[in-house]
Parts: structure tokens; sequence; C-alpha cells
């Protein structure tokens, strides 16, 4: 009787363990592990399971947390004494989330249905970071003399964009870049913006395709020649700020980065959000908010 009180209130009942490869994948990257119940002092039925991958949105003094998608293993068993179950986990991270930032951070929370019984949670953070064609960029804008801001990498309701300050005299005349971006299967299509002296915004769409991009080099030149072009002539390019939300509309539909979460503003999103608030998820301190840290 006491053994069955305890496992009733939480004490050395089931537990619930989801087993990740490791925390920081990229985009579009699949997600393997294994979901593994482990039983307590007694016997419990297990009603059901349920993995909830979310994004957390820090937005000034409060994180919002949405739904991404919901995985139930929702039939049901009995665990015994001391016994180990196991089940194949697989994600494919969509290729249009956003990446993870100073401002967004990723977590699958696990919810394990007890019958009669205190529900137990599993919480597993995770980083989404760059895919290789996109890091390549990075890497190139680096060499040029652009350095990603700590702002970098926020929500404009549509889609994430990328900032850049100048750290060189190669550009002298931007003042910022910026840039948003849709992976493709033949590469990568940018959104390029730079801002000039006297507030001056001048943007052209630019692809890059796999030959270019593994050649950091000639990489590095055509970015170089491309910006130069917008500095030279501005123009002939136009001034961006009139077209600026009607092209990021645009582009979120076609599926660009952070394209995924253009519903979130409007609240239009998920109706089922509430469900995710498990306990753990009241308490952000554990989450991978932060600053962007360049690799290279």
């Amino acid at each position: 009787m006491f053994k069955d009180y305890l496992a009733k209130i939480g004490k050395s009942g089931t537990r619930v363990d989801l087993r990740l490869g490791k925390e920081e994948y990229t985009l579009g990257e699949t997600i393997t592990g294994s979901l593994v119940i482990q039983g307590g002092i007694v016997a419990q039925h297990i009603n059901k399971v349920d993995i909830d991958f979310v994004i957390h949105m820090q937005q000034h003094d409060k994180v919002v947390t949405h739904l991404i998608k919901r995985f139930s293993f929702d039939k049901p068993f009995q665990i015994e004494p001391g016994a180990e179950r196991s089940f194949p986990f697989t994600y494919t991270l969509p290729i249009n989330l956003l990446l993870s930032g100073y401002s967004i951070s990723y977590s699958f929370a696990t919810r394990l249905d007890i019958a009669q019984a205190v529900d137990q949670t599993d919480h597993n953070p995770i980083v989404i970071l760059p895919p290789p064609s996109l890091h390549q960029i990075q890497l190139a804008l680096r060499q040029l003399g652009f350095r990603e801001k700590y702002g970098s990498r926020s929500f404009d309701g549509y889609l994430q964009k990328f900032e850049f300050t100048q750290t060189s005299d190669i550009f002298e005349e931007i003042t910022e870049l910026q840039f948003v971006a849709k992976i493709e299967t033949e590469g990568i299509r940018l959104l390029l913006e730079v801002e000039l002296e006297e507030n001056h915004l001048v943007r052209r769409e630019v692809r890059f395709n796999p030959d270019q991009l593994d050649d950091l080099a000639t990489l590095v030149q055509t970015l170089r020649r491309l910006i130069q072009d917008m500095v030279d002539e501005p123009q002939r390019l136009g001034d961006s700020k009139k077209y600026y939300f009607r092209d990021h509309e645009q582009w979120s539909k076609l599926g660009a980065i952070g394209g995924f979460a253009a519903g979130l503003t409007a609240g239009t999103w998920f109706k089922d959000d509430v469900k995710v608030n498990h306990d753990r998820l009241r308490d952000h301190s554990w989450l991978h908010f932060g600053g962007i840290e360049e690799k290279g």
C-alpha cells in the first residue's frame, strides 16, 4: 500500500526519458533518438506519452512558448516494476524554422500520462544552427569585414533577419548589411540589403549554387563584387524602404528561413498552445538563449 501511494505521488514511480544523440542540429537535419519508459517500484498503467516540440520566443521581459509539432504515443500499456520500454524517435527539422539566437530557443517537452498518478515530464533543450550553405555565407562575409550583430536573427513577423556591422575599411560606405535567406535544393537565395550613408537602403536578390558555395575564395570574391555594385549604383537598384514588408511577406510564403513562424504575431499559429506549458516550462533559466557565436 505504501509503495502504491509513493508511486501515485510521483515518488519512485515510472519515469520518462527522451534520449537524443546531441543538443545541436542544423536546419533541415533529422533528429534521431529514443523514448525510454523506466518502471518504478510498482506496476503502473500508462495512458499515453506526448512529445511536444516547442519554440520559446523572448519578447521584452517575457518568454512566449508555442507548439510546433506534437508526437503522440497513444496506445495504452502497463509497465512492470523495474522494467524498461523503448520507442524509436525521429523528426526532420523544417527548413524554414527560425535559427536559435539571442531571443529564440527550442526544446522537446515530454509528458508521461500515468493512470491515477501524477504525470511525469522530461525536457530537452536543443540548438538549431545554420545549415552548411548559410554558414558559408557567414564565413565569406566575415572575410569581407562584416560581423554578425548581437541583436541579429530577430523575427520581424514574416522572416528571420541576419544583421551585420562593418568592422573594416573594405566597404566604408556601408553602415549595416542584412539579409533574409531561403535554403534551396541547389544552393541558397538571399534578399540582400545594405544601408549606405544618409540612411539610403539598397536591396537586391542574389542566388548561389553549390559550386560557388563549396569554394570559399570564389564565394568571397562574388559577394564582394555584388556588394560593390550596390554601393556604386544604388540609383539603378532603387531605394528599398518602400517594399520592405511586401518583399518579406512574399519570401515568407516561399519558404524562407523564419517563414514557419509567420502566424505567431497574429496569434493564429496554434489553438492548443496551453497544453505545452508543463511546470518546468515556466522557468526559462535552463533554455539556450544567448548571443551568437560564430564558428568555422
